[in-house]
């Protein structure tokens, strides 16, 4: 793992301290960057503050000291960063971005890699647009405590200007983010990047999520593949009615396939929120197909379907977490 530099090489705030925004920070961290962490749960400020953040990967461990806090100081005594990363669920979104709202400068790039779609909108609602970028990431994570993450593969980061003012700060955040280890292009279109990753996680997650396996048992259910092939063609539909340009539903479906053998051992995160009693994603996912399908006269009742189970099991299994 990348050793610490004697000086840090640029500061960033990684706001959510989840499984992958533990390991985006503890990667940033141990590139030598400057990194602020803001987490929600005092437990967790309390353990990183006292012990570092420890990040685990093949057997190695790596304690990472790091500026932790519950929200970023106000206007009057911010700091600059140049890049303030978003990687909280997506139904906290609006808060986080009220929250930064006055506390950042206009002319810093705020980048979310999170899950589904609606955050880009629900940042450039707060904030200027032209600081906001959107993009995708293949890194897999888990948390193993509220001190510990586990880098469970290394991938890569596409991400995009969500509006064309913010295509100034595409090259230097994929830059910054790449000479942390994070590899990271810059794409002129982003939008068929986000909707790609959308509809792969439309199948992958709501069904490990239903039947409680990982990512790679999926492609040993053959009596899935209807379903899994009629969950990608209706995002595929829906996206051309937005008239974003996808892969044919079949490029989709095998696009799902070399994700889960990729990730063949992974729990994916809909699977651990709904076995932890935690709200899940589903509202920016599949159900996000649906209203969007809506939108623009197309139906999609696999989505449809595969959203209220899911609400239901998460609902069912929050009332009897303790």
């Amino acid at each position: 793992m990348t050793g610490v530099t004697d000086r840090p090489t640029g500061s960033v705030a990684v706001v959510g301290c989840g499984a992958l925004g533990g390991v985006f920070a503890g990667l940033l961290s141990a590139a030598g960057m400057d990194v602020t962490v803001v987490a929600r749960s005092g437990e967790q400020r309390k353990e990183i503050a006292a012990e570092g953040l420890r990040m685990l990967e093949n057997g190695r461990e790596t304690r990472l000291r790091l500026r932790v806090c519950a929200e970023l100081p106000p206007q009057k005594a911010k700091e600059s960063f140049d890049l303030v990363l978003i990687l909280v669920k997506a139904f906290d979104t609006d808060a986080v971005a009220a929250h930064l709202a006055g506390r950042i400068p206009p002319d810093t790039p705020v980048l979310t890699l999170q899950n589904g779609l609606g955050n880009a909108e629900a940042l450039a609602a707060r904030l200027k647009p032209g600081q906001i970028l959107a993009g995708v990431t293949t890194f897999g994570a888990l948390r193993e405590s509220a001190g510990a993450v586990r880098l469970t593969g290394r991938g890569e980061c596409v991400i995009g200007a969500w509006h064309r003012e913010a295509e100034r700060h595409t090259r230097p955040v994929a830059e910054l983010l790449s000479n942390a280890g994070i590899p990271c292009t810059a794409s002129p279109h982003v939008l068929p990047v986000l909707w790609k990753k959308l509809a792969v996680s439309a199948v992958i997650n709501p069904l490990t999520a239903i039947l409680r396996i990982p990512n790679g048992e999926l492609l040993q259910r053959p009596e899935l593949d209807p379903l899994m092939a009629e969950i990608a063609e209706e995002v595929w539909r829906v996206a051309a009615r937005h008239r974003i340009p996808l892969p044919t539903p079949p490029e989709l479906v095998e696009e799902v396939h070399r994700v889960c053998r990729g990730t063949a051992s992974n729990r994916s995160s809909m699977l651990r929120d709904v076995e932890e009693g935690r709200p899940t994603e589903i509202g920016s996912i599949n159900a996000a197909v649906v209203r969007l399908g809506r939108e623009r006269g197309a139906l999609a009742p696999a989505n449809q379907a595969l959203a209220s189970l899911v609400l239901a099991i998460s609902q069912r299994a929050g009332k009897a977490s303790p």
